[in-house]
């Protein structure tokens, strides 16, 4: 009962008699109730998936199936339950859908189930209480006296209170709390108690008005996991366990009087959660699966019901539970605007404000937060109100938000705005998250900072990847680009609307700076320019005048005035990675991407600094700001200044602007469509000029321009088109400058003149350095070489399609005017010695001709047909250069004088400037309709698959059209020639196919490479010979290849040694073969029938194989000792390859899978350069030295064909027809000779700088690739790696190295053959015998095809040769035993001097005499006079027993080792009181790697010695091979088939423990020929799991937690559990606040940020499971939302992964504890880590 302040008095007082009646008599009746129902009662208790109710009658034990309903069901993450008796209500938290909700009952013991996740039976009876800002609701507890809900999140660390009426909720307590669990109200009280297991496990008290005064620990010793908490209501004490120390105790309200009732593991496996009831306390058990019961005085308790479930919270459902009183807020809310809370202190209740709202007084609360912060969280936008000191924060309900970045406010209509970087977009919404929308998506690069002019309601922004400042109306309209020039890292922001002024930062490396414009782009200054790095955030202090902001770099906060005076540092300390940068009032607040913090200082100061809020991941920009206030006023404030789309405040006074494509008129207010304009390019500038109104000049952004040349527009989808000289480039964009795209960037040299044929959307161009008129289409495809021949320097072009005629200057001899059809056909001269003519323009109404000269200056006109030749202009002219035509005016540009003039198009007269200043015009045109007026049949492209190109028609005149006998009202001819036929084109190289509308590629032809250059090569051809391949992004290429099935170009990249690929028409650009540290690719070579890439490597001198459908290796075909294979090249037909030895100086020719070699040719010289093979006349040439030689394919006829000059080299070499081609790269050109006598040498072509490589294509016939054998088509013959041709041209099957054809017998499928281990010799035949590396080379054939003995190296000084091959150590030669299978190194060893000659004339060496072992056969050198006296065989046989005993011991010794390091882990018990993880899931043990022992084994010769001073040459049977096998020792040899992947040497077990989990390992060396023992310490790698914690969450095994409890237990196979003493018992610490790592970037601007590296080199955040030291001081961060989501690396075990409480969420605050929590109710998906 609790009393309000006005009756608190003699009937209300707590001492008084008539209040202490009433409740005990409450009691009292409550008691008779209960008893009267022979104890019958209701029990809740929640599973991770249902609310279950258990009916208890009698005192009988509840039957599973009568009295167990189900009240709630189908839910995933159930958790903490409490109910509201009165009101009807069970409420539940929900960790899956981070929910709490309710759901009616009313007692019933069979109630019929809701569905608890939202769909299903009953869904719509499911209240909704809290659905936002919960992570892991643990605890709950409902207060019945006024309708709350009360909880503890145990991630977010606080305690919070809802109204179940209003929904109004309010964080109460938030500071000092670590893991929060269980919550038990006595709203009789005023009291909440909750505990928390966090890094000091405590049990704590409060009001629960939230009061700070009435906080205080109740329990701080003997507690570790305090999991469940009740409250006895009548005896005013608190019931509680830890599921740790395993016992359930209880105390008075104020932590006095504690008792336990119960202990030990027996009765308590794992208590987890409690309830009390009539003197009975209820508790479930996590580990049993039960629920229990101890009655009041009982020593033992029972078993209530036993689950099929994991059972968590559990509550009894009783009125007594819930005594009925009367409350101080039951009487209009207690006066309190919002809510109303219990408190322990009078007058028994406390008003409190929602979240965020401060309380005006002690009733009222605020209308919402005044003091606001926005925060960027690149997926989430979060708000948090600065009016109250709990800083929560929470995500806005917002949708699609991919990568924001930064974020401001509009004051007048709370709207707030944010760039998004990964949707390319501007976007909006309220501060609630309603009403989003999107404000500009068109023409977004990488959309960075964004500042808001409230004054003027304008939005501007920086655009990173447009290079680009923008500014529109805040709704997006009007959109406008202010600054394009000299920005190359625009990030942050600011505007100051009523000084007119802007300020942006750009973090280009190494011109870092701050700048300063006006409002609309003008006056612009550098403010900041020395010692910056990343500037990141910049704000404004317009009251102060001061400019504040961030360095990501310098790790300072600065600050200037608004002039770029009186800078000075601010902070300097404890900043690594600042980004968004705000001001409220005094103080500056910013994030930090690397301590992912929010945090505040003084802005004059740099004192007070605060920590708003941390552990925040991926902290963008943020913004703070006073709601309700919007500051200052300008002209622009009133009615946009009556500007009809932009009104820019300036610092003297505002200006009106127009969006792109508009222009003022003349009251400089209004914007209009122009009807024609001018477009001119000045070299890195292109721009527009107003024909018709004044002061409307603009400069078009696009970036990237360095010397514009030419320039046209196509009007039919609003693009210009421009070359750049500079950058030997044809580019286009959108009029408003996006877009830009470089569609011409290969193969020109000089493109001085462009023009674009609207009809038919091709364009021309013209390039001065290569001579040539070119054609594509306007996209930059189907590129054709018109013309080539008699051009000197073809400079301007102009065309006319209606006409079908192209008309170009060129500046050679004198200079001439020429005209051609649109296909380059019909070419003649139309005027001569016309000097520098440039700036061609086209009258297309009067058929004129107009164009200027720079020597004299002067502008001249003509007919087009070549006729009226005349000067139009030659007074007051300095260099004429870019001419237009426009109505009935001529325009033109002076390149010196700067001057944009206009004459009267036909007298020259009325000339009138039109602009100046525009020095170095290069080109000029109007952009009107009447300037690509016309029409012909190109304007469907005509059905043309590329180039449709029109043709001129007759010159009969069309009569009844213009004056008098065809002409005009000026007297000129009338146009009479309309365009009525056309024909296709195709791209240089490609013809016409039959039906004159398709193209075919060539079928022969060659391609050389420079370094960033591919070109096609027709030697005898009536097409240009040479043809740019549009394959772009080419970086020192080293060799080509090219496949003619698949139109695919293959290159090897000398700067990332890979090898690459892509379509000859330069798309699907990938990489075929990755780079890596070991590669190094020389050559390449395709073979089109099996789809392979042969390729050599420079660095591991061997020639690989790859797929060429997908990259994949086939396997290595060459590779031995001291072989160096270079060049190469095949014949595909017959299945051979030839590659070029440089290390034995010879060229080889071998079957694809290395075999049945052949020398073809045995050189003097190393200095073999290329390698080419004539397939149809069946000869390989290559070159030697100076040389270039020729055979047949098995190296007979060989011949000399041609003697190279000194200064001339071959380094690639082709064969086309009947020529031979080669690559000159010191003189720069491709040479040919006649291939079978080297005459009628001549140069092919010339001046090809870095040229680099050259092959030669020959599509294969279609009938030849369905019919050879190993075609694709075919199966490859049926092989899975290799296939050959025999000699009779079947098809036969080889693999790679490495690989062996398996035991099917079809010898068709390659498998990898076990491995013999590193001091193992695996034999070539198909048994694939292993035999020790010692028999190599030893002259005896040990293998069945006596491949041990072929290809031996030569013998070193060490070594002794046999006669039959092969070589033996030299102290084998001469001691009396055949080491050579000929005995040759026996055989003359008497000839040697002071050799000992034994009794058989046999001779061994003389240090072997009398050495105690028979080197004669017959014994003699023992047993000579003069070798010492034998010892007595008494002496020996004492030596023996003490060799025996010594070796028994050792045995017996040996063998308890190999036992206990078998059985040892799981032999080996641990006190309880340790916690050993084998019994207990409470403590799991250390994961650690345990090593196979290995046992020594004894190694005899082949010929039955025991080998002395020499490697013993018996081959042991191993021990342990496979998975724990066992054997003896004395085998001749093992067959591959009987090895199971282990080593058949002890020394180097591939598949031993230690290398796979990264033990060390030691040898242990035994006597001569015996074997070494590999010992494997089980000591090292002691790996901790990777949680010391108790079992997982009990959500995670609800319905089958017995067989998932080993799985998350067990770390993995190879990773045993042990506990370590040392760490059980840590103390439970967090490592919040350090080594925190920094987030990713936007922009990658932290790439190098050495201020940011608190790591270590090389440190990777996720490593292997069970990798985790408790020591290691570098943990992994907390990813938001991700640890459930990443595996631990690649390929990671992710079965050794336990999960953590609440962590699972992905959003752990206890990520970094070295001893986790206990666990929770919270999710954790199997197989998952935090990574």
């Amino acid at each position: 009962m609790r009393c309000s302040s006005s009756s608190r008095g003699k009937l209300c007082g707590r001492n008084n008699i008539l209040f202490r009646m009433w409740v005990t008599s409450w009691i009292f009746i409550s008691c008779v109730i209960y008893g009267a129902e022979s104890a019958s009662y209701r029990l809740l208790f929640t599973t991770s998936k249902e609310i279950r109710v258990v009916s208890v009658t009698g005192g009988h034990r509840p039957r599973p199936q009568q009295d167990v309903g189900k009240l709630v069901q189908d839910m995933e993450g159930c958790a903490a339950v409490d109910y509201l008796y009165d009101a009807g209500l069970v409420c539940w938290t929900d960790l899956a859908l981070e929910r709490i909700q309710c759901v009616p009952y009313n007692g019933s013991a069979h109630p019929a189930p809701v569905a608890g996740a939202g769909g299903g039976h009953g869904a719509s009876a499911v209240q909704r209480i809290v659905t936002s800002e919960l992570i892991s609701p643990d605890g709950l507890a409902a207060d019945w006296y006024t309708r709350k809900l009360y909880w503890t999140d145990g991630e977010m660390n606080r305690v919070e209170v809802v109204a179940l009426d209003t929904r109004h909720r309010k964080v109460l307590f938030w500071e000092d709390i670590d893991q929060p669990r269980a919550i038990a109200l006595a709203p009789m009280r005023g009291l909440m108690f909750w505990t928390d297991w966090g890094e000091v496990p405590k049990i704590e008290r409060a009001g629960m008005n939230g009061d700070p005064l009435t906080r205080r620990p109740i329990v701080t010793d003997n507690i570790f996991w305090p999991n469940g908490l009740t409250v006895d209501h009548n005896a005013e004490r608190l019931y509680w366990q830890d599921g740790k120390l395993r016992f359930i105790a209880s105390m008075n309200f104020d932590g006095g009087g504690r008792r336990q009732l119960l202990s030990g593991n027996k009765h308590l496996p794992y208590p987890f959660a409690l309830t009390f009831l009539g003197g009975s306390v209820f508790w479930t058990d996590w580990k049993s699966w039960d629920i229990m019961q101890l009655e009041n005085g009982a020593r033992e308790p029972r078993q209530l019901l036993h689950s099929d479930q994991t059972p968590l919270y559990v509550q009894a459902w009783d009125r007594s539970r819930q005594p009925p009183g009367r409350s101080p807020c039951q009487r209009d809310n207690g006066g309190c605007s919002h809510l109303c809370l219990l408190a322990p202190d009078p007058p028994g209740y406390s008003c409190a404000c929602p979240t965020g709202v401060r309380l005006i007084d002690n009733r009222t609360c605020a209308d919402g937060p005044r003091d606001v912060l926005l925060v960027v969280q690149r997926n989430d936008i979060s708000k948090l109100s600065l009016d109250t000191p709990d800083f929560t924060i929470s995500a806005l309900p917002l949708h699609d938000v991919k990568h924001a970045i930064a974020i401001d406010f509009d004051p007048v209509d709370e709207l707030l705005y944010w760039t998004d970087d990964e949707a390319h977009a501007l976007r909006r919404a309220r501060l609630d998250g309603s009403a989003q929308e999107d404000v500009v998506t068109a023409e977004l690069g990488h959309p960075d900072g964004i500042a808001v002019d409230w004054v003027a309601r304008n939005l501007y922004w920086t655009d990173t990847g447009m290079d680009r400042i923008e500014v529109a109306r805040l709704d997006g309209k009007y959109r406008k680009v202010l600054i394009s020039e000299d920005l190359n890292e625009p990030r942050a922001i600011a505007v100051a609307p009523t000084e007119g002024w802007l300020f942006w930062s750009d973090w280009e490396t190494g011109r870092a700076r701050i700048e300063r414009a006006a409002l609309d782009g003008t006056t612009r200054r550098v403010l900041v320019n020395e010692k910056l790095g990343w500037p990141n955030g910049i704000v404004l202090d317009i009251e102060h005048r001061h400019l504040y902001w961030c360095d990501a770099m310098t790790d300072k906060l600065e600050v200037v005035t608004l002039d770029g005076n009186e800078r000075r540092e601010v902070l300097n300390d404890g900043l690594p990675h600042m980004f968004g940068l705000s001001l409220l009032g005094d103080y500056l607040y910013w994030t930090d991407w690397q301590k992912r913090t929010i945090e505040r200082v003084h802005k004059l100061t740099g004192g007070n600094r605060t920590l708003i809020v941390e552990q925040l991941p991926n902290v963008m920009g943020l913004k703070v700001m006073r709601l309700g206030e919007a500051p200052g006023n300008n002209s622009c404030s009133v009615n946009n200044a009556g500007c009809s789309h932009l009104c820019l405040n300036r610092p003297d006074g505002h200006v009106c602007a127009c969006q792109m494509g508009y222009e003022l008129t003349a009251d400089e207010k209004t914007c209009v469509i122009p009807e024609a304009f001018l477009l001119y390019a000045r070299r890195e500038n292109i721009g527009r000029i107003s024909i018709e109104n004044s002061k409307n000049d603009a400069t078009i952004p696009v970036s990237g321009v360095k010397d514009a040349s030419a320039l046209d527009f196509d009007i039919n989808d609003n693009r210009i088109y421009w070359t750049d000289v500079r950058l030997k480039v044809i580019m286009r964009a959108f009029m408003n400058g996006s877009d830009v795209h470089k569609i011409i960037e290969l193969g020109l040299d000089t493109p001085e003149g462009m023009a674009v044929d609207w009809v038919a959307h091709n364009i021309y161009w013209t390039d001065t350095g290569s001579m040539r008129i070119e054609v594509a289409r306007t996209n930059g495809s189907a590129r054709k070489v018109l013309l080539w021949k008699g051009l000197d320097e073809p400079r301007s072009i102009v065309l006319d399609p209606r006409e079908g005629y192209m008309y170009w200057s060129d500046w050679g001899n004198q200079g001439r005017i020429e005209r051609a059809a649109l296909d380059g056909s019909q070419r003649s001269e139309l005027f001569l010695k016309t000097g520098r003519a440039r700036g061609l323009t086209i009258d297309y109404a009067t058929r004129q001709l107009y164009w200027t000269d720079s020597y004299p200056a002067a502008l001249y006109m003509a007919s087009l047909d070549g006729r009226n030749r005349r000067e139009l202009v030659t007074q007051g002219l300095e260099w004429p250069y870019g001419l237009t035509q426009y109505q009935n005016f001529i325009y033109w540009s002076d390149f010196k004088s700067g001057n944009i003039e206009c004459v009267d198009k036909m007298t020259g007269l009325n000339r009138t400037r039109i602009h100046e200043n525009l020095n170095s015009t290069t080109d000029l045109l109007v952009f009107h309709s009447s300037r690509q007026a016309g029409w012909n049949q190109c304007f469907q492209n005509g059905g043309c698959s590329h180039l449709c190109l029109a043709l001129p028609a007759g010159e009969t005149p069309i009569p009844g059209i213009g004056g008098p006998h065809g002409t005009n009202s000026h007297g000129l001819p009338q146009p009479t020639r309309q365009s009525t036929t056309y024909r296709c084109g195709c791209p240089t190289h490609y013809t016409l196919a039959a039906d004159n509308q398709t193209c075919k590629a060539p079928e022969s032809f060659l391609v050389y490479s420079q370094r960033n250059l591919l070109t096609r090569l027709l030697p005898d051809t009536d097409d240009c010979p040479t043809a740019v391949l549009p394959i772009h992004n080419l970086k020192n290429v080293r060799a080509i290849e090219f496949d003619p099935v698949s139109q695919f170009f293959y290159w090897v990249d000398g700067k990332s040694q890979s090898i690459r690929r892509v379509y000859d028409n330069g798309s699907n650009a990938s990489v075929l073969v990755p780079a890596g540290s070991r590669h190094h690719p020389y050559d390449l070579a395709v073979d089109p029938y099996r789809r392979l890439l042969f390729w050599s490597c420079a660095s591991a001198d061997a020639i690989n194989v790859s797929r060429l459908d997908n990259g994949t290796e086939v396997g290595v075909v060459v590779k031995g000792t001291d072989e160096k294979p270079r060049s190469i090249a095949l014949h595909p037909e017959k299945g051979f390859l030839f590659w070029v030895d440089v290390g034995q100086r010879r060229v080889v020719r071998s079957q694809l899978n290395g075999q049945k070699r052949e020398i073809i040719s045995q050189e003097e010289t190393d200095q073999l350069s290329a390698l080419a093979v004539d397939r149809r006349e069946n000869r390989v040439f290559w070159v030697s030295l100076h040389q270039i030689k020729s055979a047949d394919l098995d190296g007979r006829k060989s011949a000399i064909i041609l003697d190279l000059d000194r200064d001339a080299s071959a380094k690639q070499l082709a064969v086309l027809g009947q020529w031979l081609y080669w690559a000159d790269a010191e003189r720069q050109q491709v040479v040919r000779a006649r291939k079978s006598d080297g005459q009628k040498q001549s140069e092919v072509r010339g001046r090809l700088v870095n040229l680099s490589d050259l092959v030669a294509v020959q599509v294969p016939d279609p009938e030849m690739l369905e019919g050879h054998p190993c075609s694709w088509q075919r199966d490859h013959g049926g092989c899975s790696h290799l296939c050959l041709v025999s000699p009779e041209g079947a098809a036969e099957c080889g693999c790679p190295v490495g690989l062996v054809f398996g035991r099917d017998g079809n010898e068709k499928n390659c498998v990898k053959p076990p491995n013999c281990g590193d001091n193992m010799f695996m034999c070539a035949g198909i048994g694939k015998d292993c035999i020790p590396m010692e028999w190599r080379c030893d002259g005896f054939d040990d293998c069945p095809d006596s491949s041990d003995e072929i290809e031996c190296p030569a013998c070193g000084p060490d070594k002794f040769l046999c006669r039959s091959g092969g070589c033996i150590a030299r102290e084998n030669e001469c001691d009396g035993i055949d080491h050579c299978s000929d005995r040759s190194d026996e055989l003359h060893c008497c000839a040697k001097p002071d050799m000992f000659r034994c009794a058989t004339e046999h001779c061994v060496r003389p240090e072997l005499r009398c050495d105690n072992y028979v080197n004669c056969r017959d014994g003699s050198d023992e047993t000579a006079p003069d070798c010492p006296a034998q010892q007595s065989s008494k002496s020996t046989y004492l030596v023996v027993i003490v060799v025996a005993s010594a070796a028994l011991v050792s045995l017996v010794g040996l063998a308890y080792y190999c036992h206990r390091r078998l059985l040892g882990a799981s032999a080996s018990t641990l006190d309880d009181d340790l916690g050993d993880s084998a019994g207990d899931p409470l403590a799991p043990k250390a994961c650690r790697a345990v090593g196979k022992p290995i046992c020594q084994v004894t190694a005899l010769q082949k010929n039955g010695h025991r080998g002395v001073g020499m490697a013993a040459k018996s081959l042991p049977k191993v021990v342990g091979i496979g998975n724990g096998g066992t054997g003896g020792c004395g085998v001749d040899g093992v067959r591959m088939s009987i090895l199971n992947g282990g080593s058949t040497t002890t020394t180097s077990n591939s598949y031993d423990r230690s290398h796979i989990t990264g033990a060390s390992s030691s040898t242990t060396e035994g006597g001569g020929g015996v074997a070494p023992l590999l010992v494997s310490s089980s000591s090292v790698l002691g790996y901790p799991c990777e949680t010391l914690n108790p079992p997982p969450s009990p959500a995670t095994t609800a319905d089958s937690a017995r067989r998932h409890h080993r799985h998350h237990m067990a770390c993995d196979d190879d990773y045993w559990c042990s506990s370590s003493g040392a760490s059980r018992f840590r103390p439970y610490r967090h490592y919040r606040a350090i080594n925190q790592p920094p987030p990713p970037t936007p922009c990658s601007t932290d790439v190098c940020d050495e201020s940011d590296s608190n790591y270590p080199p090389g440190r990777r955040y996720c490593g292997p499971p069970c990798s985790e030291y408790d020591s290691d001081p570098f943990p992994p961060p907390p990813t938001p939302r991700s640890h459930y989501l990443s595996d631990c690396g690649a390929g990671g075990l992710t079965t050794s992964c336990p999960p953590s409480p609440s962590s699972t969420a992905g959003r752990s605050s206890t990520y970094f504890n070295p001893l986790p929590p206990p666990p929770s109710p919270a999710p954790s998906p199997i197989g998952r880590c935090d990574c």
